[in-house]
């Protein structure tokens, strides 16, 4: 699944049929809430134990179909959804064979406080109190320009999901304002330690949203973690950026070494 209010539609495929030409079956999907999935509401609205739920439920039917190796499951994910590989590579119980992420989110990312961070805080306590009370969500942007009230406000970011978009109307840009609230409190770092099978990230050079320094750390605490640096920002890991092909080759070789294809 994809990352931080986006969808399976906007450059997920590339990589599931990388993997798919190269012997693996894979499954791409969107979390409740979101995308084409149609359970759920109030759409676009961001619950991080829901997301990690989704993804167990759809190891849990893979392991189910034929034409899976139910022995073998790799997790993938990407930006917040990089996250969500790590925190299910540390669940020993789920019995992973392998883990990927790129440009992770893993519990730390910059920083900065500015006066729309305080509007955004106003947006999400509002957003608690009407859909405590039955109201409708209170929505902001998902992805803004620096200054403004979003989700993702970081140089580039807008830009960015927008490129990964085939169709601008595949992305809507909006999330409930009290999603917010579940990133500060959520640290797929505190876990790595757990990690038993081999996972792979791909780090961004110069990623601005989710911190290259911290998933580093994440691959020296797993037992059998990987890292590979690539060129460019978050967003360069995706096809057309300048790291998609380097980042793309690195997983396609952590597959080979860990769950050849016999």
């Amino acid at each position: 699944a994809h990352g931080f209010s986006a969808n399976k539609l906007m450059a997920l495929s590339p990589y599931g049929e990388a993997y798919a030409a190269a012997g693996y079956a894979c499954v791409v999907f969107d979390y409740r809430r979101w995308g084409k999935s149609e359970d759920g509401t109030p759409r676009h609205a961001l619950y991080v134990s829901e997301q990690l739920e989704d993804y167990r439920t759809v190891i849990k039917w893979a392991r189910q179909q034929p034409e899976f190796d139910s022995q073998r499951v790799v997790v993938w994910g990407t930006s917040f959804s990089g996250g969500h590989a790590v925190t299910l590579a540390s669940e020993t119980n789920l019995n992973l064979i392998a883990a990927m992420g790129q440009c992770a989110f893993v519990g730390v990312s910059p920083l900065k406080i500015d006066f729309a961070t305080f509007k955004l805080l106003a947006y999400g306590v509002l957003d608690l109190i009407k859909q405590a009370v039955g109201l409708a969500p209170v929505y902001i942007p998902a992805a803004a320009q620096p200054g403004e009230v979003g989700g993702l406000t970081a140089p580039g970011s807008l830009e960015g999901l927008l490129v990964v978009c085939k169709d601008p109307k595949d992305y809507p840009n909006e999330i409930t304002a009290s999603s917010l609230f579940e990133v500060p409190f959520y640290h797929p770092n505190a876990t790595a330690h757990k990690i038993e099978c081999p996972i792979l990230l791909l780090v961004p050079e110069t990623d601005n949203l989710c911190s290259p320094e911290a998933a580093l750390e994440v691959m020296k605490k797993a037992k059998k973690g990987e890292a590979v640096r690539t060129t460019g920002g978050h967003f360069d890991v995706y096809p057309s950026g300048i790291g998609h092909d380097k980042a793309l080759k690195a997983q396609l070789d952590f597959l080979a070494k860990h769950v050849p294809v016999s």
